[in-house]
């Protein structure tokens, strides 16, 4: 059944991130005649206030919020996992510098750190990349320094470095795929918190600028016609949801496949 799910979670992604590429128009044309019509065949979720598709906008905005929440778990996690191998490998002075470095971070949300500097870079994609990656880059960093310790004290690795390989060597054969394989399950969860972040940011007017459709800004749009336009609000919600919920399915850990496991 989990097998499944992640089937599922991997072909609903799939799909979102490339369904536009085979829709005709463009998102951004403007009929005021249409301002509001309702859901029909050709156009699921009918028109905004503006008279503009709202399913080809969210089909838009699919590869530029999930593009987005992607490269900023990317980043954290290369940034993150190199850190903390660096912190447990040279220990002393360094490992102590890079973690309270670490904690400094751990300290700040990452939507606080992106809110922060919009004030001073202004909006845009920039300041969401570098906030979010900074606020997520502590948990890769821990994990990754706490999983590169325990190897690092194996004897096979301790031999490596009596014989005098090179630290690239060893952090490279014998660090790297242990610390990918404890922490990849939260980098993945971590995409499903980065769309969240993302699109809030794009709600309070920080992210990708109008009329570049992303799923938060399009929300922001749509508030003042709640009661108008009840399912052309609910669309990039609707997208919001299924999509962190597929990245969900695919976290692995221990606690998620023993609740997947109970008998329902």
């Amino acid at each position: 059944m989990m097998r499944r799910m992640q089937v599922v979670s991997i072909t609903v992604l799939a799909v979102a991130a490339s369904v536009h590429l085979i829709l005709p128009g463009d998102p951004n044309a403007q009929d005021l005649l249409k301002a509001f019509e309702g859901p029909s065949l050709p156009h699921p979720f009918g028109f905004d206030h503006l008279g503009r598709d709202v399913f080809l906008r969210v089909a838009h905005a699919a590869p530029r919020s999930l593009g987005l929440a992607a490269l900023c778990v990317v980043f954290a996690y290369v940034v993150g996992i190199a850190l903390g191998m660096i912190a447990a490998y040279r220990g002393g002075f360094v490992e102590a510098a890079l973690m309270r470095l670490v904690d400094l971070l751990l300290a700040f949300p990452g939507i606080l750190l992106a809110l922060l500097l919009a004030g001073f870079l202004g909006a845009g994609p920039g300041p969401i990349l570098l906030g979010i990656s900074l606020g997520l880059m502590p948990q890769f960093a821990r994990l990754s320094r706490a999983t590169a310790g325990q190897v690092l004290a194996e004897p096979h690795v301790e031999a490596a470095e009596m014989a005098g390989f090179r630290t690239t060597a060893i952090l490279r054969r014998h660090v790297l795929l242990p610390v990918i394989r404890s922490t990849l399950p939260i980098g993945i969860l971590s995409i499903g918190g980065a769309i969240l972040s993302v699109s809030s940011l794009g709600f309070l007017g920080l992210g990708i600028r109008p009329p570049t459709p992303e799923w938060g800004a399009m929300i922001s749009e749509m508030m003042p016609y709640i009661s108008e336009a009840p399912v052309q609000l609910a669309a990039p919600c609707i997208a919001i949801f299924l999509s962190v919920l597929a990245f969900a399915h695919l976290f692995t850990t221990e606690r998620s496949t023993a609740v997947a496991g109970r008998p329902s």
